[in-house]
């Protein structure tokens, strides 16, 4: 579940070289945040319901602010429909931290499972997105 981001080096216009230097800025923390989203998982075992969740409530803020430089960047041409899938897919990885946060809120037991569900599908889908763009920036 882990989002590989690859930022590569090359030549290519001032833009895209400037959107290289934000992307490889912006990838590192949301990479930890997500090591750190398996990290969660793993050690889950014996904490409440209300304290799994909290801690991914906390991952989700993090998640969020450290998304808003990657948002922020405006990806050339050639990377424009990779970029929007994986900013999409990654919104929809911090709503899906959120989740369990909500359910709790609603005393929905249940519902923290079940909000944590498509969390390695969007993360999968991020991770593919980022894989394009880094193929499409190599070749520039």
């Amino acid at each position: 579940m882990i989002l590989c981001l690859i930022v590569t080096a090359g030549c290519g216009s001032s833009t895209t070289a400037q959107f290289k230097t934000g992307y490889a800025a912006a990838v590192p923390p949301l990479n930890r945040t997500l090591m750190a989203v398996t990290e969660t998982f793993a050690h889950d075992k014996g904490k409440s319901v209300s304290q799994i969740a909290r801690s991914f409530g906390d991952l989700a803020d993090r998640f969020g602010k450290e998304l808003a430089p990657l948002e922020a960047l405006k990806p050339p041409a050639s990377v424009a429909p990779d970029f929007a899938t994986l900013t999409s897919s990654l919104n929809r990885v911090e709503r899906d931290l959120r989740g369990p946060s909500v359910a709790v809120k609603h005393r929905d037991v249940l519902g923290v499972a079940l909000a944590l569900e498509s969390l390695p599908s969007d993360a999968g889908a991020a991770a593919d997105a980022s894989a394009a763009i880094a193929e499409k920036l190599d070749h520039k």
